[in-house]
């Protein structure tokens, strides 16, 4: 009889639960995917696990990939009905561009809580993707970026 051995790290099944368990907190999520494989760097498990929660896909590591063949994942990806972004974590106006495209995504949640009289809500997000996709650079560079525009203001 032949034996089935069933292989799922430990780590990632503790990811999905936390990832399941904090989804309310959550307003929207940020896939990052690598610009030069966005296909295969594609975890499919995330699809169930977000459900319905909105969700910008980043393409990132732009700087490494191929422009126009970038341009045309982007364009795929928004044939899928995703909203998608597309850039290099690095660059000087991430925060910008992700802040951006996060109004963008939640604009008609933000409508409604408008309407309710909340004003001003921080995003809260949640950054998915599997390994070496740019995850720690984008939020570490965004991180950095708050800090410093906070010590700018307070001055």
């Amino acid at each position: 009889m032949a034996q089935i051995i069933q292989w799922y790290p430990g780590h990632m099944a503790k990811a999905f639960r936390l990832m399941r368990e904090n989804m309310k907190h959550v307003d929207i999520v940020f896939e990052l995917v690598d610009a030069r494989i966005p296909a295969s760097s594609r975890n499919p498990e995330l699809d169930e696990v977000l459900g319905q929660k909105p969700r910008l896909l980043v393409l990132t590591k732009t700087d490494l990939a191929d422009p126009a063949r970038t341009k045309e994942w982007v364009q795929y990806f928004k044939d899928q009905g995703l909203a998608v972004v597309a850039l290099d974590t690095r660059g000087h106006k991430t925060p910008q561009i992700m802040t951006k495209a996060a109004r963008e995504v939640l604009a008609d949640k933000w409508a409604n809580l408008a309407e309710k009289g909340v004003k001003d809500k921080a995003i809260r997000a949640l950054v998915a993707g599997i390994p070496n996709v740019g995850k720690s650079t984008l939020l570490n560079h965004l991180v950095t970026k708050m800090l410093q525009l906070q010590v700018t203001v307070r001055g």
